[in-house]
Formats: C-alpha cells, structure tokens, sequence
C-alpha cells in the first residue's frame, strides 16, 4: 500500500516536471534571487539566518532551494520533482505514522490518501517557493513519528514517568528542523497533546484529576514549547522588518468575523473543492448570514466533538488538530491581501480528513454489518479519490507557467488586480525580455505582491 500510494502521487504530480516557473514569489525565492542562485556557501549560510527576504524566516528552506540551484542550475522541472517526491515521503510517513498509532489500518490508509491526492495540496506540491510545506511537512511526520516510538518507551505507556529516550531527543531535533523550514509548526506541542489523549490514551480523561499524568505530559512538552515560542518571536521580527504585517485598519470584532468566516470557508474547500486560486483577496466587507451560518457550524462541530470527547475521542482530537494548525494563519493577525490560501491546508487537513474518515466509518458499521459495511465503504473511497485525482490533475494543469496561473485566477475572480496586473507585466517581458533582466539587477524584487 504504501509503494502504490506513493507511485499514484508520483503519477498525478509527474506533468510539474515539465513546468516553468511562476513570477510570483519564485522570482524572489529562486531566479531572482542572488544569495540563491549563487548556491550553497558560507555567506549563503550566514544569509539565511539572518535575513528576513520574503518577510520570511525559514533557513533551512533557503539551503534547500540553494542546494537545488548547486546540483541542477535553474532548471524549474528538478525542482519541481523534489517537491512531489517530499509529498510522496509525507503521504507514505502519514500512512505507517496513524496505522502504528491505532491499529486501523485501512482508515489510515485512507486518510493519508486524501491527503495526498487533493485538489488543495496542488498549490504547495506544484509552486518552488511552496517547498517550506513539504519540507516541514517532512520534519513533521519525523516529528510525530519519533515522539510515538518514544510515548511506547515509557514505563507503563500512561505518561505517569517521563523518561527522556534517543526517540524523544530525535523527536525535539526534527521539530527544530522543521521550524527552521517554515514556523507554521509552532502548533506541534499542541497536536503532541492531543495524540496523548487519543490514539496514544497515555492520558485517561477520568483519571485527570486524581493522576501526576496531566503535569508530567506537560512538562515532556515544555520543550517544544520554549522552541515554539523561541521560532514564533523570531518570525513576528522577521514580518514587521520585512514589512509582512498590514497595518490593522480593520477593527478586531471583524478580523474576528474574518476568522470565523475563512475557517468555514477551509471547510467548504476541503469538501467540495472549486474554484480554487492562488490569491484569494480579502475583503473588509462580509454577509452577515454567511457568518452567522460560519459560526453556527463551527459551534456546533464543537458541541459535537465536546460531547463526544469520551466515547468518540478522535472527534475532539481531529477536530482541534484542524483548528490548532490553521490559527497563526487564520487572519487574527492580517499577512499581506490573503484571506485564505490552499498552501495553508497542508497539515491542518489531515485533522479533518480523520473526523470525516474515523466519523464515516463509525456511521457505516453502526448503519449496516459485514460484507454490505465493506463494500460500501470500499466503493465510497475509491469513488471519493478517483474524483480526488481528476480535480487534483486539472488544478495542476493551471502552474504552468506565470500565464496560466494568472489567467485561471482572473477565470475565478475577474476583479482581482494583482492577478491582472501580473499578468501584464508578464506579457510585457515575455516581448521585451531584457526588461526583466533590468528590473531584476535593479531591485531584485517581485512584479506585485
């Protein structure tokens, strides 16, 4: 299972190979890049701790993209391929990670089926500046996957003594690495949390009060929470230098109506996934039915997943790994025009794809037995992942090039400039091509951000 689905996500994400560049933030990730394109080297290394390019701190994601530029040049398609080939490492890791935790091993399966092969996980497989995603994803699932084989170390595997093991330190170490690779993983102490209660049950909810469980878990974790605090005061410096930050000229109640509304908006992609773009702008006006049926169904799941935190435990866990993962880029603090982003779904999804598997599972036996319950559900899955793979390859379709992607973005959003005037300028250079050889030796800087 895991050679076939890691060669059917070769298979769909093999056409990127053949793909250009984008002039959207590649420009100033790679091929417009001079501390990149000259390759790995000391003052590369110095460079990448220290600068804030791109509003971003991430220098193992710099090295990675110097290390493609000093083994293949500027060859887009190599580099591409890296991508795809972290993602099938992902989507197969995913698979043995949640198969050793529980022991469900077709449920598992599909999970990390899904989150390899949908539409949402094109943005961060098929754009070269996207690599901090699959290159965290990475560091993530070596994450989680060192810290289980630690959890089945402890004496009496119920949290009740910590002991730190090689697991627990390569645990830590891979969570720094992952860090270095894009900080979104702050949330990781939390999600660590979580598998505690389930599927590791290393902390018994009725045993919280009277047990030294809770505290000790706790304070197994103060690690990764000093290097989440440590990595997050580090990226706030590196937004405000680089001038990521938008100023807050919307009040806090309607971020907070933007929260609300962009999560269910995730949820609404992550269902039925259409219209799928790489900019979605924000709006500083918004329905007010649409919010409150966004926080009439956020509340409900979460009435849901509360009541059922003890017979159905994966609900509460799955539930809050999707919230956890989404909240430093959900908008309580405003990032450049985004709204939303697909890229920003590539670890939270895997929360909500375990509610809706563990969830459709558990309906279905309790619905129907045997032979009837197996075929339906082998038959719902391969019905979801074929569609999975046929949206997942016309969404490819759209990263080309910088033409192809603008021009699909104007088809979702007509009103979009920054795609509008991307696209000009693209057009422009693609006639007069020393113009952009100029504008880069001039500024070094992206057409529109």
């Amino acid at each position: 299972m895991c050679l076939l689905l890691g060669f059917a996500t070769l298979w769909i994400y093999w056409p990127v190979c053949h793909y250009d560049f984008v002039a959207y933030d590649d420009e100033g990730y790679v091929f417009n890049n001079p501390a990149v394109r000259g390759g790995l080297s000391w003052s590369g290394l110095v460079w990448s701790l220290v600068d804030q390019h791109e509003c971003n701190w991430h220098p193992l994601t710099w090295l990675s993209h110097m290390a493609d530029c000093q083994l293949f040049g500027l060859n887009p398609g190599a580099m591409h391929l890296e991508n795809v080939l972290f993602h099938c490492a992902n989507s197969v890791l995913l698979l043995l990670l949640w198969n050793s935790m529980t022991g469900a091993f077709w449920r598992s399966a599909l999970v990390a089926a899904l989150f390899a092969l949908h539409p949402l996980r094109v943005e961060s497989v098929a754009w070269i500046a996207e690599r901090k995603d699959v290159l965290s994803g990475f560091f993530f699932m070596l994450t989680l996957w060192f810290y289980v084989l630690h959890a089945k170390k402890q004496t009496g595997g119920d949290g009740a003594k910590f002991q730190k093991n090689n697991c627990y330190r390569l645990s830590w170490l891979c969570f720094i690495w992952g860090l270095l690779a894009k900080p979104m993983l702050v949330t990781v102490p939390i999600i660590l949390l979580l598998l505690d209660v389930w599927p590791l049950k290393r902390l018994a909810l009725s045993e919280i009060k009277n047990s030294p469980a809770p505290r000790n878990l706790f304070l197994e974790k103060l690690p990764f929470f000093l290097l989440s605090i440590i990595a997050g005061v580090i990226t706030l410096f590196a937004q405000d230098a680089g001038g990521g930050w938008v100023p807050a000229e919307s009040h806090f109640p309607l971020r907070m109506a933007n929260v609300v509304i962009g999560y269910w908006n995730y949820i609404e992609k992550l269902l039925w996934p259409q219209n799928l773009s790489f900019l979605y702008l924000r709006s500083n006006q918004f329905s007010i039915a649409e919010l409150f049926l966004a926080a009439f169904i956020l509340s409900g799941i979460s009435v849901l997943a509360a009541a059922n935190l003890r017979r159905r435990p994966w609900f509460a866990v799955g539930w809050l790994w999707f919230l956890a993962m989404l909240l430093p880029v959900s908008g309580l603090l405003q990032l450049g025009r985004l709204s939303i982003a697909d890229r920003y779904t590539y670890l939270p999804a895997i929360g909500f794809y375990l509610v809706v598997v563990w969830g459709i599972m558990d309906l279905l036996t309790a619905l129907v037995s045997g032979k009837i319950c197996r075929r339906l559900a082998t038959s719902g899955a391969i019905a979801i992942l074929l569609a999975c793979t046929i949206l997942t390859r016309h969404q490819l379709a759209c990263w080309q090039n910088t033409q192809t992607l603008m021009e699909h973005a104007l088809k979702i959003d007509p009103d979009n400039e920054v795609a509008k005037i991307n696209l000009r300028i693209y057009l422009f250079e693609k006639v007069h091509p020393g113009v952009r050889e100029n504008r880069a030796n001039s500024t070094g800087a992206n057409p529109v951000k």
